[in-house]
């Protein structure tokens, strides 16, 4: 665990066991105030649990304090994530439409807990169990930004028709996962397209796309590769994956017909 995480943590448990005492709660009282266990207050204020964003905005309502526990929670996330990729996740938070192209996986903001966990087992091997179950929930917690009920998130996806067919931990989590993609495609605010492996030369071979629009400020870009990855803010650069998303868009299918492709490979798993 790097410093600086442990630090947001451990600043986190010291305001809620501050808190705690001052309104003269236990933590079984505090428990029953924000509906959560008497035994995940204690693990949180061990420093041995990460609270979620469900439990800091509790926290700030039941305490009064607008926005304090939000932010600490909102800092042990970003923190959660690789260096290179944590400015992005303000701009995940902040945007109100996201366009992406995710080239070799389902993309975070949609995996299944079983299928997260399988990705990222595979892709970082030497973690400990305990950290892969970390890197699992902090995946899931970001997924909240889909939720939200004010300035309702709006999402475009394109996923090539190899991440439905490459099968990531078993065909059970597969089956799973590609049912979570259909039930996504059906919702209000999201748009999926499949890139099929007829569309020949398409122009996403160089790496994940991410475009965070936003209701003032100016488009931004993020784009990533393995071990690292770069914030795209100059207007011309922007402007010029702005033009290749809408290239990789153009070679995909439809949303009708890549919601039937979907189907139809999620019937062939055995």
């Amino acid at each position: 665990m790097s410093q600086v995480k442990a630090s947001a943590k451990a600043a986190f448990a010291r305001q809620l066991r501050a808190w705690r005492a001052k309104k003269g709660w236990s933590q079984v009282e505090l428990g029953d105030k924000i509906g959560y266990s008497d035994a995940l207050i204690s693990g949180i204020e061990n420093g041995h649990k990460t609270p979620t964003a469900d439990f800091a905005a509790r926290c700030d309502d039941v305490f009064g304090t607008p926005a304090t526990f939000t932010e600490f929670q909102e800092l042990i996330a970003r923190e959660a994530w690789p260096s290179f990729y944590a400015p992005a996740l303000e701009f995940e938070v902040r945007a109100v439409r996201i366009h992406q192209w995710s080239p070799l996986v389902v993309p975070g903001l949609f995996q299944t807990e079983d299928y997260a966990r399988a990705v990222i087992s595979a892709g970082e091997r030497f973690l400990s169990p305990e950290e892969v179950e970390q890197k699992v929930k902090e995946r899931m917690d970001r997924q909240q930004i889909l939720r939200r009920q004010t300035g309702r998130l709006q999402v475009w996806e394109v996923i090539p028709e190899g991440a439905l067919r490459h099968i990531i931990g078993s065909p059970e989590t597969q089956r799973v996962q590609l049912d979570r993609l259909i039930q996504a495609a059906t919702t209000p605010g999201v748009v999926i397209q499949i890139l099929p492996f007829s569309a020949y030369d398409n122009p996403g071979t160089n790496g994940p796309i991410l475009i965070f629009d936003f209701t003032k400020d100016p488009t931004i870009a993020y784009a990533d590769c393995d071990g690292g990855g770069m914030l795209v803010e100059s207007p011309e650069l922007v402007i010029a994956l702005t033009t290749k998303m809408s290239l990789i868009r153009a070679a995909a299918l439809s949303p009708r017909e890549s919601l039937q492709l979907l189907r139809r490979v999620r019937d062939e798993i055995e």
